[in-house]
């Protein structure tokens, strides 16, 4: 049952805890299973030409509400209000939904709701989505984008405080609009809580967010990154004196051509002894914003890219795929045999293709990326070859190494030192 693979796990000692990571195929996975993939990107790509100019002029951003497919439990507010929220290394924000969101032009509760099991539709979507018949699923009263998910409520939480600050957030399918407020974090169902833990409440969400259960996005990343340069969770934990170790451990699980919702463990307050070699290779950062260093090379086959300064790339659990320059990820599709498919904006390969591995040189050692984290489920037919092309410039990185390098290596991140630790998986 998926409520219980996301329930938390009792490990090692009071101030080390590790919590299941579920998985749930991204929007564009979940569309090409449907063969819907192509009509939506159709759409998506009229909607992003109409929105250019607002984009260009806003802090977007770098990986898009769509593209993610890890989540864990937190809870808010005393009692705990609880909420499924997609981790992001690649921001550094918390948001949810605040008990006033009423936007978009979603009139139902959204086709996941609809069609998923009952047990696990009450775990992402609000009771009144959720039937234990699809055919009895209901349609919401009014058009709102935020009806399907969960709320929170500050007049029912007793360790609320009001912030006054507002933010506006601008992702590629839509704007996510609020106010900040203040109360209590946990991960749900235990004793890993921050007080005094400023999070945003949102009170406006695009109709797009309606597309996707989940309620909204634990940010990773470091402060600095963070809208109004508001502390993270993970960070508050550790100032507060939290955790035993300034780390936290991303696990995660191979999917490869079978997609499943286990997807890992997420570790704080110390290592991840049951998933990862006790060998951590310590990678410096080069800036504290993203989880972001120098990737000195990637080679697979006969195919083989160093570029004299390198470049510089971030380690994001949100990206489903790996982002990378174009040039790169045309090559190395070229290498494996993977074969671009128009209108779907998607690399497909053979899910029993027989490929060379994807090797990265990163701070004077080689990792391995086999094709069990790269070549992922797509539904029916073909797999997908899971790499992007990645055309963002100025303040952002030019490789954003997303879960399938992290499928092969686990990744402490330290806190406390500025590095980014890799530990190959067990």
């Amino acid at each position: 049952m998926f409520v219980g693979l996301l329930a938390v796990l009792a490990v090692v000692s009071a101030e080390v805890h590790q919590f299941n990571i579920g998985y749930r195929p991204n929007l564009r996975q979940r569309l090409n299973a449907e063969g819907k993939l192509a009509e939506y990107e159709k759409e998506r790509n009229e909607l992003l030409s109409k929105k250019s100019l607002q984009l260009a002029q806003s802090s977007s951003p770098i990986i898009d509400y769509e593209d993610m497919a890890y989540m864990v439990q937190i809870s808010m507010g005393t009692p705990a209000q609880n909420f499924v929220l997609f981790i992001d290394s690649g921001s550094s924000n918390l948001w949810v939904p605040d008990i006033t969101c009423a936007a978009g032009k979603d009139a139902t509760c959204g086709s996941y709701c609809k069609s998923t099991p009952y047990d696990a539709c009450l775990t992402f979507c609000q009771e009144e989505c959720c039937t234990k018949t699809v055919a009895g699923a209901k349609v919401l009263s009014t058009a709102d984008a935020c009806q399907s998910k969960h709320r929170f409520n500050s007049t029912l939480s007793s360790t609320y405080v009001t912030n006054g600050q507002k933010f506006d957030m601008t992702y590629n399918t839509g704007e996510v609009k609020g106010f900040f407020g203040v109360d209590t974090f946990c991960f749900t169902n235990t004793s890993v809580c921050a007080t005094g833990q400023v999070f945003g409440q949102a009170t406006t969400i695009g109709e797009a967010f309606g597309k996707q259960p989940e309620d909204g996005i634990i940010g990773l990343g470091w402060p600095a990154l963070a809208v109004n340069q508001q502390t993270p969770p993970l960070f508050n934990l550790m100032s507060q004196g939290k955790l035993d170790q300034p780390y936290f451990v991303v696990y995660l699980a191979q999917i490869g051509p079978t997609s499943q919702i286990n997807g890992g463990a997420f570790t704080v307050g110390g290592l991840d002894t049951t998933h990862c070699n006790a060998n951590v290779d310590w990678v410096p950062l080069t800036t504290q914003t993203f989880w972001q260093f120098k990737l000195s090379g990637v080679s697979s086959g006969s195919y083989s890219q160093n570029p004299t300064a390198g470049w510089q790339a971030a380690a994001d659990t949100a990206a489903s795929f790996i982002g990378a320059p174009k040039s790169v990820v045309t090559s190395l599709a070229k290498t494996v045999g993977a074969t671009y498919v128009p209108g779907t904006g998607a690399f497909f390969i053979d899910c029993d293709a027989v490929v060379p591995d994807i090797v990265f040189t990163i701070n004077g050692k080689t990792y391995n990326m086999p094709s069990t984290s790269f070549v992922v489920s797509a539904g029916p037919g073909p797999c997908m070859f899971a790499f992007y092309e990645l055309t963002a410039g100025g303040f952002y990185p030019a490789w954003m190494l997303g879960p399938p390098f992290m499928r092969a290596y686990c990744h402490v991140h330290d806190m406390q030192n500025g590095r980014l630790g890799l530990s190959k998986v067990l």
